[in-house]
């Protein structure tokens, strides 16, 4: 039975400004500390967070602060509408119903939102997620713990903490059958794929994209992020489906480690946007005490202004020099397009031929752009209008000029492997988008390899693409990359 009476909570509903709630209820609070899972300080956390999740899961549906409430602010399950849900929950009209309304399904960015919106919201997202642990647990020292997957120092990083994967449902509110069986079984969820869960988006020098650079909101989103869905839970009722995700306890240590991600870029001096658009967009949050909260992302663009911290940060590449200031008007990028358009991949190695576009001279091939790269250009391989019919299961290794009839192997393990591409966001969910569309894109930075092949004499007259599942993907996948460039930028 859930410890909170419903007079109690019928009492806290009312609707705040996120300035005003925080001066009421957090100002004067100290500093918190979140730490990783598998410290002895993230341990202690994570006990507290069972017994959370525990008395949350036993709370009444229609309870700001019950499992399904915050489960489903992330998304409605996507077995049923998010109207039908509401009026299976709560059969009359009420304040409650009306909260439910202005906060269940509002992710950003898988609503049609812009991409720019995905940190902030899942930031405010995760932070009343941990006030309200505090709160049914009367433990007001805890804070959520991370998974730092992408640990290779530490052999238990890529595997599921061990407290997830006890298999007696029953007793253990943490464990989830819907999960990849090596996800359960405690193999390293990158198996398939190594450099699937590289920190290569804390290269990246702007918040948003910059041309064909899709800055780090952005790469963050579509590699690491959506990779990790991918890799943990399967695609029908796991946290591999936008419409599930929320109900993976994972789910939470996942978007916490994100969000020290994002601290860490910070932290290092990278730029969050500045315009008025950005700071200005408000969502909607019930807090611990069931009361309306109207958050702005301007709120939470700094972590310290929100009381805590990480027990460590990533460390983040030096962005090059920069000779000027100001807004850099982007050249015309030179491109080189897929031959026949949109490719339709499989369950085998699906190869890409390349076509450079003809130009007022004619044409200049590939090779010939890679061999006169001029210092300062970066090559990149973009792929856009990604769709399925059926979220896959599984990510696609993409790799540069891979010889033909060549098997490659896992990941960043093949001298050719450029990057790992996911089908996460990209099939039919209620609210969401059909695709990632134009604005959406995957880019992946292959200067490096292509020079490599150059200066090896490896380089194909015509170079191509290949992208590779890293697993069987589901039956009925039928993923779509609509449109595949390699672009000089």
């Amino acid at each position: 039975m859930s410890k909170f009476p419903r007079r109690s909570f019928l009492a806290g509903l009312s609707t705040i400004p996120f300035a005003l709630w925080f001066e009421k209820y957090a100002a004067a609070a100290p500093a918190m500390i979140r730490y990783n899972v598998t410290s002895v300080n993230g341990q202690k956390m994570l006990k507290i967070y069972r017994d959370g999740v525990k008395l949350m899961v036993a709370t009444a549906e229609p309870n700001p602060v019950g499992w399904l409430f915050e489960w489903y602010t992330h998304n409605v399950r996507g077995d049923r509408t998010k109207a039908a849900e509401l009026t299976r929950v709560y059969p009359s009209p009420s304040v409650q119903k009306s909260l439910a309304q202005d906060t269940w399904s509002t992710c950003q960015a898988h609503h049609g939102e812009p991409e720019d919106f995905f940190l902030p919201w899942h930031r405010m997202y995760v932070y009343f997620l941990e006030r309200i642990i505090r709160k049914v647990t009367h433990h007001s020292e805890f804070t959520l713990p991370y998974w730092n997957y992408s640990n290779a120092a530490v052999p238990s990083g890529p595997r599921a903490p061990s407290a997830f994967r006890s298999p007696a449902s029953a007793t253990n509110p943490l464990f989830r059958s819907a999960r990849n069986p090596g996800t359960n079984a405690g193999n390293p969820i990158d198996a398939s794929s190594p450099g699937a869960l590289d920190l290569t988006s804390l290269a990246q020098c702007t918040y948003s994209p910059s041309g064909v650079k899709p800055g780090f909101n952005q790469d963050l989103d579509f590699g690491l992020h959506g990779s990790v869905h991918v890799l943990v839970g399967n695609s029908t009722t796991g946290m591999g489906s936008i419409a599930w995700a929320g109900n993976e306890p994972l789910f939470w240590m996942h978007h916490c480690n994100i969000d020290r991600l994002w601290a860490s870029w910070n932290h290092a001096g990278r730029s969050n946007p500045t315009t008025a658009t950005w700071l200005n967009k408000q969502f909607t949050f019930a807090d611990e005490n069931g009361n309306k909260v109207i958050t702005k992302i301007s709120d939470f663009k700094s972590i310290t202004a929100l009381h805590y911290t990480y027990d460590r940060f990533e460390p983040v590449p030096a962005c090059p020099h920069q000779p000027h200031t100001g807004i850099e008007a982007l050249p015309e990028p030179q491109q080189t397009r897929a031959v026949g358009g949109a490719v339709e991949l499989s369950s085998a190695p699906m190869q890409v031929n390349l076509d450079a576009p003809p130009g007022p001279e004619g044409a200049v091939s590939l090779k010939d752009r890679i061999r006169q790269l001029k210092a300062g250009k970066r090559l990149y391989v973009v792929a856009k209008k990604l769709r399925a019919d059926v979220q896959p299961g599984v990510v696609y290794n993409v790799y540069f000029d891979l010889p033909a009839g060549t098997t490659p192997k896992p990941g960043k393990r093949d001298p050719h492997y450029v990057g790992t591409l996911n089908f996460f966001d990209t099939s039919e969910h209620e609210g969401g988008a059909e695709s990632m569309g134009e604005v959406k894109f995957r880019s992946f930075d292959a200067t490096r390899v292509a020079r490599n092949l150059h200066l090896t004499k490896r380089l194909s007259d015509k170079p191509s693409l290949t992208i590779a599942p890293a697993k069987e993907p589901e039956a009925g996948a039928r993923p779509v990359v609509g449109d595949i460039s390699v672009v000089e930028q």
